[in-house]
């Protein structure tokens, strides 16, 4: 695939490391933020190193042999044990005629199965694309179809059955040409094994062994301890990371092998994580920490900054299968002590909120990494108190491998900022309809971003790719906000979500945040209700905490908020509802389902009659 002239530019950029200078009618100033009020302890201009995910796990190999990896229901496995199983699985997947630029799907919940094939199949300078094993069939086909997913990695267990189910078929008809299917009971310890093949025999999908299309997990063990070497460059495309992006259509975003481990760098260099730094116990050491993860490895957030993180800095990583079970999330809190939690909000709310929270102690937590979604004010307070530890907030997308912002662990405070640019990560606000035009400082626009972690572009996109980078190499996200004199990141909202109220722009983010501000409030969701084709008012979804007391009515709630917000932004509707506001497989707020509802309503009422003339 050829590659645009503005990402060469870009590569050319991310190799000199150079600051650029931004120059307009309005403003000139760097880009970088500001030397004087960066992260203390981090450097802006920290070198990145050009490897590849495959050095990255050689290098965390070496350093931690004997130290434990993976914790996963009981099973332990070491780092050594770790790379063995890694080797076998890639010698078998080689045999299977897995090789250079071979896509393989990986369609499961967490499980130590998913770093096993992915770091096997990049061994062999295959291609990942990630599924949601909550996918249909119909989304199932059609990724498979875009991506040219030819080997797919799934779990034997029938509630993520769509894949298996379909596979037959897709091997028929040529969308497919391998399915690989991974045992549960392998990956538990002795005793749990023999309890799940006894006790979960109906829940299991059985694969038929005699097509020569469909082998399990146990099967590329027979071939060797070692994968013939295959020469990877970090410029190779290591995962299709498939996303709505800014257009709402799904796009794979190819990201690089550098871009991720360039990410993983730049995390660590935020968070202290170098073994130069292993004396402070305020940061991230080296080989010291435990990480609990939850949040899927099919999203970028649950890839970078929980496995592969966890990994690049020789910590245990504890692996949890199901992000929405807020009891043993905080079982596993509680009985193996993590120090390090990378977590959406919703799971932090979910938390705070648990009515057994009193009897688990979490101090063992010293830091946890938030994005996915805007953090409200009160659950980052809420979730302090119980921990005693900070929750930092950080900012990014698919096409960022994901972060580009972080709140550093000893900077200033900026509770409604999603923290500064990571090292080497530069950003800039432009007009949205003219993004040649930059806007200087405190102007809020449309959040560009240029760094080593931003994607290569999408697949077999160019013209989307285009359109999403401007012509001096920066990523166009579609998020509105602005940056302070600090260099500290304010989002707004997406640029897509903004609603035109009368000609005036209506940023939902910004009434949900100043819905939050009422005490009673568990979580709302504000869009915008159409009347026609046309929005043309607000409307605001919301559940209240389970012991609140005060419920405002719709002419109290405009009341609370009319000094908050403009007249056009105040909801003219209110919904109050009593069960869980819809969620993404992530735990983010699903606005666009609730729209989705609102316009089947509207869909289903009989036209109003005709007014006399």
């Amino acid at each position: 695939m050829q590659i645009p002239y503005r990402l060469a530019l870009k590569e050319r950029i991310e190799q000199t490391g150079i600051v650029m200078t931004e120059k307009n009618s309005r403003t000139t100033r760097s880009i970088a933020p500001p030397s004087e009020h960066y992260a203390p302890g981090a450097q802006w201009d920290a070198a990145i190193p050009r490897i590849t995910l495959v050095d990255a796990l050689n290098q965390a190999l070496h350093r931690y042999t004997n130290r434990p990896f993976i914790n996963f229901m009981g099973k332990h496995i070491t780092y050594r044990e770790f790379g063995q199983m890694v080797d076998r699985t890639a010698a078998g997947l080689q045999q299977q005629g897995v090789g250079k630029c071979t896509r393989v799907g990986l369609y499961m919940p967490n499980t130590p199965f998913y770093p096993v094939m992915m770091f096997a199949a990049l061994k062999l300078g295959a291609t990942i694309v990630n599924f949601s094993p909550l996918y249909t069939a119909d989304e199932l086909r059609k990724q498979i179809a875009d991506s040219g997913t030819e080997v797919m990695v799934a779990l034997d267990l029938k509630q993520y059955g769509d894949a298996k189910n379909s596979a037959p078929d897709l091997i028929k008809d040529g969308s497919l040409k391998k399915l690989i299917v991974c045992p549960m009971a392998d990956m538990l310890p002795t005793f749990k094994s023999i309890l799940f093949r006894f006790f979960k025999r109906k829940d299991v999908f059985s694969p038929d062994r005699s097509s020569p299309a469909i082998r399990t997990f146990s099967d590329l063990g027979l071939y060797g301890i070692k994968p013939y070497p295959v020469n990877i460059h970090p410029n190779d495309i290591a995962l299709l990371q498939y996303t709505g992006g800014t257009t709402g259509t799904p796009k794979g975003a190819m990201l690089s092998h550098f871009n991720i481990a360039a990410n993983v760098k730049q995390i660590e260099e935020m968070f202290g994580a170098r073994p130069d730094r292993d004396h402070d116990p305020a940061l991230i050491q080296m080989g010291r920490e435990k990480f609990l993860v939850s949040i899927p490895f099919f999203h970028i957030f649950g890839l970078t900054v929980g496995l592969i993180n966890a990994m690049a800095t020789g910590s245990e990583l504890i692996i949890l299968p199901n992000p929405r079970d807020m009891t043993a999330t905080l079982e596993a809190i509680h009985k193996h002590r993590p120090t390090v939690f990378p977590a959406v909000p919703r799971m932090l709310q979910g938390i705070v909120a648990h009515k057994d929270l009193e009897y688990y102690n979490l101090k063992s937590i010293r830091a946890v990494i938030s994005g996915g979604a805007a953090l409200p004010p009160d659950v980052k307070a809420a979730f302090e108190k119980a921990t005693g530890c900070g929750v930092y907030q950080g900012y990014g997308l698919s096409e960022t491998s994901p972060v580009a912002t972080s709140h550093p662990p000893c900077g200033e405070d900026h509770p409604a900022s999603v923290g500064q640019p990571l090292p080497r990560t530069e950003i800039k606000i432009v007009d949205p309809e003219n993004p040649d035009i930059s806007l200087p400082t405190g102007t809020t626009g449309e959040i560009c971003i240029r760094g080593p972690q931003v994607m290569r572009g999408y697949w077999n996109k160019p013209d989307e790719t285009r359109k999403t980078m401007t012509r001096d190499g920066f990523f166009r996200t579609g998020d509105i906000g602005h940056i302070d004199d600090h260099g500290y990141v304010f989002i707004t909202d997406r640029l897509k979500r903004m609603l035109a109220i009368n000609g005036f722009k209506v940023y939902p983010n910004m009434v949900e945040q100043a819905l939050y501000t009422h005490p009673s409030v568990a979580e709302c969701v504000v869009i915008g209700v159409n009347k026609g084709t046309v929005k043309e008012s607000v409307k605001a979804f919301i559940r209240y905490k389970d012991d609140a007391t005060d419920k405002p009515t719709a002419e109290q709630w405009r009341t609370f908020l009319a000094d908050k917000l403009h007249a056009m932004e105040i909801p003219r509707y209110f919904e109050t509802r009593t069960e869980e506001l819809p969620k993404t497989v992530v735990g983010k707020p699903d606005w666009k389902k609730l729209e989705d509802e609102e316009a089947q309503k509207v869909q289903a009422q009989p036209p109003s009659p005709s007014s006399p003339s």
